[in-house]
């Protein structure tokens, strides 16, 4: 506490305040990066087919909706509406 205006050390510094949110944005941007990241492995392992598995659509298919869940649940893409 400063002793003349009964504020605290923290409040009488407005770059403490800066700093903090800064840090808020930028360890929100690398929570961002490792989920586009992690979708992105998704969707890769997805196309890949090794050699015991079967050619298809279905497990691309299924890497993609994980891929769209995964970016959904962290509020990177909106939700599509129903177009029918």
């Amino acid at each position: 506490m400063h002793p003349d205006s009964g504020v605290s050390a923290e409040e009488l510094h407005p770059m403490e305040s800066e700093m903090a949110m800064l840090k808020a944005r930028v360890d929100r941007l690398e929570q961002q990066v490792r989920t586009l990241a992690e979708a992105t492995a998704v969707l890769a392992r997805g196309l890949e087919s090794g050699p015991l598995e079967e050619a298809g659509a279905a497990h691309s298919a299924q890497a993609a909706r994980l891929a769209h869940e995964l970016l959904l649940a962290a509020d990177l893409v909106r939700p599509q509406r129903d177009r029918g």
